[in-house]
């Protein structure tokens, strides 16, 4: 009889404790990989300083806009569909752009237009999808204020999971197509 209870009490236990959760539940992990997810979304923040010396889209040849100013940014990872094994990554940066224009002619005598050839001012965000190891591209284009042919400048940015960096910078004419100035860093 004893060795009945015994073995009574063994089955039972083995039962309750067959019938509790696992601890490899799915559900259980995806909850713990919510949590982990969260901790590891990425605030990042920067200046970004601009000092070019950029070819002028109308003419051939000895002409240039110096463009001085900063690019402020607020870089920050987000993960989207967060139930699935490995989430997409996507990347929101806040940008703040402060520049201004200055006319250079290298054969032309000095004019007025010299002084300010143009300012931007512009607040913007913008939403970079983040694929595998790779490096993402983002171009920009600002509208140049004070200007009535409707120039703009244009700005490339390399984007991955830690930074994001400039990689080009050009002015263009609108229905007209300019080459970009790459920007070396050594």
């Amino acid at each position: 009889m004893k060795n009945l209870i015994v073995s009574l009490s063994a089955a039972v236990l083995l039962f309750l404790t067959g019938c509790q959760d696992s601890p490899v539940d799915p559900l259980i992990n995806d909850v713990v990989d919510k949590s982990e997810v969260q901790k590891t979304n990425t605030n990042l923040h920067g200046v970004i300083q601009l000092q070019e010396l950029l070819s002028d889209p109308r003419s051939a040849g000895n002409s240039f806009y110096r463009v001085s100013g900063q690019i402020k940014y607020i870089y920050r990872i987000s993960y989207r569909d967060q139930m699935l094994p490995e989430p997409q990554k996507s990347v929101s940066i806040y940008f703040e752009t402060d520049v201004d224009m200055q006319y250079v002619c290298t054969i032309c005598s000095p004019s007025p237009e010299d002084e300010l050839a143009g300012f931007i001012s512009d607040v913007s965000e913008d939403f970079v999808a983040l694929v595998g190891n790779s490096v993402s591209l983002l171009e920009k284009s600002y509208s140049i204020q004070g200007r009535e042919d409707g120039m703009l400048l244009k700005v490339r940015f390399l984007v991955t999971y830690n930074r994001i960096e400039l990689s080009a910078v050009w002015l263009a004419l609108p229905n007209e197509r300019t080459l970009a100035t790459e920007i070396n860093q050594y």
